[in-house]
């Protein structure tokens, strides 16, 4: 067990914290604060967990750990606060493959106007492309391409935008499609490069990452429906994850019309109904 190396008096601006990918950083209360904040803490709530953690951290505490402790203050106080906070844990845990992230963006984006298509095989001029699913709205038809990571700190960098623009060119010589408005679509659940960024903007690749675009990002798509991936809930073991995956459950919002006498045959149907009123309360339906 690691030895708190601090005083009660300790001087917060010496304080570093250790990133995922291994960086340190100066500790920041504000961002204890804000996070509380974004997964829906009160103003109050949100400044007393910052004040309790500010007590807790040592020099070379690693992010992560801040993370539990954030987390498990929340659930001590609200399981629903503490469930949206736990959001991009939730998505990292579609994995470790990426098909399982493909099927969830596919139901975040049908909720948002989209006609989303499967995946299938095209065939450009030179060659032929696996897509993870095409997508239209009423400007544009996309070629989409999912970008899965299971680690917080890797990103997308410039290399993905430049070969999704240069197979969408090819299937465009190949001429089959005849829309026009043909752009390239490409969605994580990390976060982009300034690199990916400015190369997506200046070929017309749409973007969605985790806050990208600004105050757009997935993570706030997600909120603003309530599209909460169904490895949120605290209850939920790999073993049922599995059976659910099988179901077609990958939203919290699904497990609310599962059909109990069903899968209880399968699953103990009393760690099914748990399951179930933590998604009422994460879903305000309780």
């Amino acid at each position: 067990m690691k030895i708190l190396k601090k005083t009660l008096n300790q001087d917060l601006n010496k304080i570093n914290v250790i990133k995922l990918n291994g960086d340190k950083q100066l500790f920041s209360a504000n961002k204890v604060y804000n996070s509380a904040l974004r997964a829906g803490a009160s103003f109050s709530l949100a400044k007393e967990i910052s004040l309790e953690i500010e007590k807790e951290i040592y020099d070379g505490i690693k992010t992560s750990d801040i993370f539990k402790k954030i987390k498990e203050k929340l659930r001590s106080r609200d399981i629903q606060i503490s469930m949206r906070f736990s959001l991009k844990e939730g998505i990292n845990k579609l994995g470790p493959e990426g098909f399982l992230f493909e099927d969830f963006t596919k139901k975040v984006l049908s909720n948002y106007c989209m006609k989303i298509k499967p995946g299938k095989i095209i065939a450009g001029k030179c060659s032929k492309y696996e897509i993870d699913f095409l997508a239209s709205n009423k400007e544009y038809f996309f070629i989409g391409e999912c970008k899965y990571r299971n680690r917080n700190n890797s990103r997308i960098d410039i290399n993905v935008p430049l070969k999704s623009f240069a197979i969408l060119e090819d299937i465009k010589d190949g001429n089959t499609f005849s829309n026009e408005n043909l752009r390239s679509f490409i969605v994580t659940n990390s976060k982009f490069t300034l690199e990916a960024i400015k190369y997506s903007l200046c070929r017309n690749i749409k973007l969605l990452g985790w806050k990208y675009p600004e105050n757009r990002g997935l993570e706030r798509l997600i909120e603003e429906k309530k599209l909460y991936p169904v490895t949120i809930l605290p209850s939920l073991t790999k073993n049922i994850f599995s059976v659910f995956e099988k179901q077609g459950i990958l939203l919290a919002l699904e497990v609310l019309d599962m059909d109990i006498s069903k899968l209880s045959k399968i699953i103990n149907r009393k760690k099914l109904e748990k399951i179930r009123e933590e998604a009422q309360i994460l879903m305000n339906k309780k």
